[in-house]
């Protein structure tokens, strides 16, 4: 005789015992039998399906040592990878909560890349190639639902302002009102500022971040952090420079890169490193990725992912920076022949107006030099950094030649230190007999600088007024294939080139929705491997 309880109808059978009363007693065994053919069907399916699995994890089992043992170690490993995957793979859940949390730079070097940062944070989030339109592509079943957290940061020094956090009711950092979060990005990328060095705080962004401590903080299923800048945290400059680093040694705080990947392992999250300078950036990326991989309570495996925005060669060259990522030498090649008499202290304002752009853009590092040309050339100005660099350029007056000059600039430019890249504004108004020899002084310059950094020379050759020769600044301009011709008809045109020059950063070249495409696949295929294992 057997003996059933109530409730186990429910705890074996999934079956409540209720049922049971809406029925008569002469159907009660037909209804028992039914439940527990039902259950043995199911039972059946189960242990098929456990079958199948158990055959396939052994064919590959077996498929991993054969390859193992002929030596075919590329093979061995891919499928290693497949049958870890297969066991580690978790049941499909119905429904997925993440959360993102940005952390965005927005110091004065970043002022060029704000409009470009807001596009790219709107790609990702909204649109066709947007996180849950990539996601709901590859788990249809799967309802998403994502909340997004903000903190904007600038540097130890900038006191209250250094921070900037998007705080909902509730004290709540998180929010799925995805408009909520972007009109909070472009208030605070719109007022770009501050940072009294090159190097930011970006271990202080995210071990505040990771440490936001809201009950509805961080309680998604899958986390992680997205980092905005162009710069290395403090001591991990990728090479000592003067005002490059206010702390190189401590943060004011006590706070370490360990400190930083601990509170972020502590979250269950990863961090994706967008960097618009991968060159400065990249000791920063490796220091932070080492101390993810030896965290000992990182069982999860959470790691850095690298976004660089823009291409390394092109940061380099749009940014003007050394292979390191910092210091630019500025020539400037201006013409103080007869004609410019009564313009003169107009490309004096254009000038000081170059030197105001780059320090507003933490480019305190740089140095500047000016050769003033006639019939001959001199230099008024050399290797001087920017803070240091005269106010004021004497004016002389002559004819006009271009050989002495583009010699003389390329004289200074070979005596660039090595933790700067020479960049070159060749100015004039008139035309001159010696232009294809000044071309030729270029050129050689450029393939020296080619020959050892693989980079050509940054070279700007901008015509002034009616009387310049377009043809003959074009021919200096060709000398490097980074050579640009530029007009000013007077000199509130020069000073407008000159602090886009002195801005550098093209920011049309940074293809924003590429890089949200970009940004997007590499969480997509984070999630999908580590918590779907697919």
């Amino acid at each position: 005789q057997m003996i059933l309880l109530e409730s186990e109808f429910e705890s074996d059978f999934g079956i409540k015992a209720v049922e049971k009363e809406q029925l008569p007693k002469g159907q009660w065994y037909q209804w028992l039998c039914n439940i527990r053919v039902k259950h043995q069907r199911e039972q059946c399916i189960l242990i098929e399906e456990n079958l199948k699995n158990a055959t396939e994890i052994d064919g590959l089992t077996h498929d991993y040592f054969d390859s193992l043992l002929a030596g075919k170690k590329a093979k061995s490993k891919e499928q290693f990878k497949n049958l870890y995957q297969l066991m580690k793979k978790p049941p499909v859940p119905s429904s997925v909560h993440i959360d993102i949390a940005l952390a965005i730079d927005v110091t004065g070097s970043m002022a060029p890349y704000a409009q470009s940062t807001v596009s790219t944070i709107e790609n990702l989030l909204s649109g066709p190639s947007s996180l849950i339109s990539k996601l709901t592509t590859n788990f249809p079943e799967i309802d998403f639902q994502l909340r997004l957290g903000c903190l904007c940061f600038r540097d130890i020094d900038d006191g209250s302002g250094k921070f900037t956090e998007l705080v909902i009711s509730g004290g709540s950092h998180f929010t799925s009102h995805v408009s909520t979060v972007l009109n909070f990005v472009k208030r605070a990328c719109a007022a770009s500022s501050g940072g009294f060095d090159l190097a930011e705080d970006i271990i202080g962004a995210i071990h505040r971040s990771a440490n936001w401590q809201n009950g509805k903080d961080w309680t998604s299923d899958i986390k992680f952090m997205m980092l905005f800048s162009d710069a290395s945290a403090h001591g991990l400059l990728p090479a000592p420079l003067v005002n490059g680093d206010n702390y190189p040694t401590r943060h004011p705080e006590g706070l370490t890169t360990n400190d930083a990947v601990t509170s972020l392992v502590a979250r269950d999250a990863d961090l994706f490193f967008c960097s618009f300078n991968p060159s400065a950036t990249k000791r920063t990326e490796d220091e932070l990725s080492k101390y993810f991989k030896k965290h000992p309570d990182n069982v999860a495996e959470h790691c850095v992912v690298r976004i660089p925005m823009v291409p390394k060669e092109s940061a380099i060259s749009s940014t003007s920076s050394t292979p390191s990522g910092h210091g630019r030498h500025i020539i400037f090649v201006l013409d103080e022949s007869g004609s410019m008499q009564y313009s003169w202290s107009g490309v004096v304002v254009a000038y000081n107006q170059y030197i105001a752009k780059r320090r507003q853009s933490q480019s305190e590092s740089d140095l500047v030099s000016v050769v003033q040309f006639d019939y001959g050339s001199r230099i008024t100005v050399q290797h001087a950094s920017l803070s240091s660099a005269p106010s004021d350029l004497p004016y002389s007056g002559g004819g006009t030649s271009f050989h002495p000059a583009a010699k003389t600039a390329c004289e200074l430019a070979r005596g660039t230190p090595s933790t700067h890249v020479p960049a070159i504004v060749f100015m004039s108004d008139g035309a001159a007999n010696d232009a294809a020899a000044a071309a030729h002084e270029f050129a050689l310059l450029n393939s020296n600088i080619y020959r050892s950094s693989r980079n050509h020379l940054e070279l700007h050759v901008i015509g002034f007024g009616g009387g310049s020769c377009q043809a003959q600044l074009q021919q200096i301009a060709s000398a490097s294939q980074a050579g640009k011709v530029h007009s000013s008809a007077n000199t509130a045109d020069l000073a407008s080139v000159f602090v886009d020059i002195a801005s550098t950063q093209n920011v049309s070249l940074l293809l924003e929705s590429e890089i949200a495409k970009r940004i997007t696949e590499a969480v997509s295929d984070k999630l999908s491997l580590e918590y779907f294992g697919s």
